[in-house]
């Protein structure tokens, strides 16, 4: 099963596309001499429950020879996988059998769409995403799923095989493809700044031809499908002007689907704005310059550019004084925002320097301010 993320983007009832390709009569030839190691994926058995590409639902049960991962037990989706490199649900939010906690999964889709579940033709599957049926072989995903999407935005997903014949179909037992994994990066590693231009790299292993598909949340595309070279494939994604957290996915889809799986990765990269600090007296007017703080005075600390969302704290130490002050989560703009800082009691007369530093980011915004007792 493919393990990799998919981000919290998938619907067991909403999504219909995804990414795959078809093969015809003499691709199959190729894909029986494929290389199949220790990484072959799980069977899949697939019972038809007739051979009509109109049947509403093309199978009584889907059996997969390993057990979804702890955390996607609780459905199935079954997914035709189109010539183009999408996937069409076939059936979604199927829990005949659950929890899929067993050395093996299987369940039986209903024979009719009922409240929560979907089930629907071959042929409606192909209409649905605007692709005439055409003879040849083509992969059946069988995905695990948890309830919770948004939390649980991995993507475990195991292959068989359907083979098209005019307007039948029949389950092909073919050996399970060799599994993929893919790996996506941003380049500034980590972060880059809002509104500055940044690369995606994917990473396809083993070193599969096909191609890589990028995507911002899985719906607008960047750019044209990329070649993989040398199990690299890479895209310069258009900037982001808002500070803030994106995810982008790519799906590879290899050049012999029946010899190896695709995969899919998520990749969470986060935007930030442009360093600075505010400081603000309790009356809340700004303290500009290298202003005069008397110890024991309150002041209100803001400052943003770091990373977004709550993914680091941030430090704050005053240089030449006594002090600890407790850290700061930031916010979903990467901002600390009205800090209360007391000017340390224990510090000495002269210049002093406010530091906030993000623990992750390693990103330092400082302000300067000069100490003196009153006389």
């Amino acid at each position: 099963m493919n393990r990799r993320l998919y981000g919290a983007l998938v619907g067991a009832l909403t999504v219909l596309l995804g990414a795959g390709a078809a093969l015809t009569t003499s691709g199959t030839a190729s894909a029986r001499t494929a290389t199949r190691a220790a990484t072959a994926g799980p069977k899949v058995t697939l019972t038809a429950r007739g051979d009509s590409l109109t049947d509403s639902s093309p199978f009584s049960s889907v059996s997969v020879a390993r057990a979804c991962p702890a955390g996607y037990q609780d459905n199935l989706a079954v997914y035709l996988v189109v010539p183009d490199g999408r996937e069409s649900a076939l059936a979604a939010n199927l829990t005949d059998g659950a929890p899929y906690s067993g050395d093996a999964v299987t369940t039986r889709p209903p024979a009719q769409s009922g409240p929560g579940v979907l089930v629907r033709s071959i042929a409606s599957a192909f209409q649905t995403v605007h692709v005439p049926v055409a003879d040849g072989v083509y992969p059946i995903h069988v995905v695990c799923g948890n309830a919770d999407h948004a939390d649980f935005p991995d993507r475990p997903s195991a292959t068989g095989f359907v083979r098209i014949t005019g307007s039948t179909f029949a389950v092909d037992d073919l050996p399970a493809p060799v599994e993929t994994t893919l790996r996506l990066s941003g380049d500034p590693a980590g972060h880059v700044q809002a509104g500055s231009p940044f690369t995606l790299t994917a990473h396809v292993g083993p070193k599969a031809s096909g191609t890589v598909r990028f995507t911002t949340d899985n719906t607008t595309p960047i750019g044209d499908p990329v070649p993989v070279v040398d199990g690299i494939a890479r895209v310069t994604a258009p900037a982001n002007a808002t500070a803030a957290v994106r995810r982008y996915v790519a799906t590879f889809v290899p050049s012999d689907p029946i010899g190896y799986a695709q995969d899919v990765a998520v990749f969470s990269y986060s935007f930030t704005s442009a360093p600075g600090i505010q400081v603000t007296d309790a009356d809340g007017d700004p303290l500009g310059g290298t202003p005069r703080l008397v110890p024991g005075r309150h002041i209100e600390v803001s400052a943003q550019g770091f990373l977004p969302a709550a993914q680091e704290q941030v430090d704050l130490r005053v240089s030449g004084a006594l002090a600890l002050f407790p850290a700061v989560t930031t916010d979903t703009a990467g901002s600390v925002s009205g800090y209360d800082l007391q000017v340390p009691w224990l510090i000495a007369d002269g210049t002093h320097t406010l530091t906030l530093q993000g623990r992750t980011s390693h990103l330092s915004v400082t302000f300067t301010f000069t100490t003196k007792w009153r006389s």
